[in-house]
């Protein structure tokens, strides 16, 4: 297979595959993160019909933002790692019953609703309550991981686990301070400085710690290669030193702050743990991010192979960029930041997963999970270029200099169609019916290799 952009071939070898094809399959590995999985794409469809509607729907963009962020992200990180650090540890799945599993979404869901909503409506009381229900939700699931690890039967990917807790304790405090800001805790003179903390530590601690950790050990998966020698040990020592970085960078953006609300250059200190706190995290960033690319390079056996590429080149990308804009006095989170992070990588990546985990979560026959997989295998490098083209577009309407108004709305509205068509054709492919499928009709590259096809 070349995952380029044409079908695969149909070869003799596709005729071996259909005696066994009819075979009903046992339950999914996936099956404990399906309600989570149906309630991020719930909060992905309303974040489109608000990135679309603009203004005219109450909360603009900040809402669009914050139901990606808490009602996409957090969900789909809060269940994955329960199941990931459940069968990375060998523990085999969680010691909950799966009912458990489902009113512990619902809870973080409703949670996630009622904070956003309180903030959107001004609510001060549905704020607090909602942001504490996520806190309560993501708190107790600290517990959990230590316990899985506690019980470990396999060694090798128990630090795996360990960074998992970190990224937990970032999200409480990250959820603290925005809980804080919303609320109108903060003082008005710290509450730029604060903001841009809760930020960082949710944006890049909470997802960018969990995703570049489930990176190292699961992006081979995807990638249907072998982890490369010596990756998880770099891996696992750059990860911890990216989360005492990111604390420190969070801190240096606080005391900056608090520095210039003094004045007399009493904010340079501060800004110097700022980058030297992100030096750290970058650092991290290519560690995880090279042997990926190396694979990339090297295979073509995933055609998820062009959006993994664009989401691990775009995090060092704009990393450094909102590095270099905070430590030169500019707003460090601006619009086209949060595309490139939001977008670029952090959606990409998840639609990428959905794509791997959707023919093992919805195909109950080999003929279903075959059709499934080879939906992925059709165009899978334009989906990736119309996606990417999008962020690009956007951020030149955002970042470049001089253009008049009505040329920025018009670009960034061309940009975000191409994102939002992107999206959708990825949501088309995860939520189609499989119906029948005729394992006669069925070609699928990856399917023909791995069952016993040339």
């Amino acid at each position: 297979m070349s995952g380029g952009d044409t079908a695969a071939p149909t070869t003799p070898g596709t005729q071996r595959l259909e005696g066994h094809r009819a075979t009903t399959l046992g339950a999914s590995p996936f099956t404990r993160n399906a309600p989570a999985i149906g309630v991020a794409i719930t909060f992905g469809v309303l974040s489109l019909i608000w990135l679309v509607a603009g203004d005219a729907l109450v909360g603009g963009r900040w809402l669009v933002t914050h139901l990606f962020t808490l009602g996409v992200l957090s969900v789909l990180i809060w269940s994955f790692s329960r199941n990931f650090a459940a069968r990375f540890t060998g523990a085999g799945d969680l010691p909950e019953r799966l009912v458990t599993t489902w009113a512990l979404t619902l809870l973080l869901g409703v949670s996630v609703t009622v904070m956003i909503g309180g903030r959107a409506l001004g609510a001060h009381w549905p704020l607090v309550i909602g942001t504490a229900g996520v806190m309560l939700v993501v708190g107790a699931n600290v517990l959990t991981l230590r316990r899985l690890r506690h019980r470990a039967r396999n060694e090798r990917f128990v630090w795996v686990v360990r960074r998992y807790e970190d990224a937990h304790v970032v999200f409480l405090v990250a959820a603290g301070l925005g809980g804080s800001i919303g609320a109108g805790w903060v003082p008005g003179e710290l509450f730029i400085a604060v903001r841009d903390a809760h930020i960082h530590l949710n944006v890049l601690g909470w997802a960018g710690v969990t995703v570049l950790t489930t990176l190292v050990v699961f992006g081979p998966a995807m990638l249907r290669v072998r982890i490369e020698q010596g990756a998880e040990q770099r891996a696992s020592a750059a990860l911890q030193r990216a989360v005492f970085g990111l604390g420190a960078a969070a801190l240096g953006l606080v005391l900056s702050g608090i520095g210039l609300t003094i004045g007399d250059g009493a904010e340079g200190p501060a800004r110097l743990l700022f980058v030297l706190g992100m030096a750290a995290y970058v650092q991290a960033v290519f560690v995880v991010a090279l042997p990926l690319l190396r694979a990339i390079r090297d295979h073509d056996r995933s055609p998820l192979r062009w959006s993994i590429a664009a989401s691990i080149i775009w995090l060092p990308v704009a990393v450094v960029v909102d590095t270099v804009l905070l430590v030169l006095g500019r707003p460090g989170w601006s619009v086209g930041l949060a595309v490139a992070l939001l977008v670029g990588v952090l959606a990409q990546l998840i639609l990428t997963v959905l794509l791997h985990v959707a023919p093992l979560l919805r195909g109950r026959d080999f003929a279903a999970r075959d059709l499934i997989i080879a939906r992925t295998e059709q165009l899978p490098r334009t989906r990736a270029v119309v996606l990417n083209l999008g962020v690009v577009v956007v951020l030149l309407a955002e970042l470049l200099p001089g253009l008049p108004d009505v040329v920025v709305r018009q670009t960034a509205r061309a940009g975000w169609s191409l994102v939002v068509v992107a999206v959708v054709v990825h949501l088309a492919i995860i939520l189609w019916p499989v119906g029948r499928a005729d394992p006669s009709e069925v070609r699928s590259a990856a399917a023909n290799r791995y069952r016993g096809g040339s």
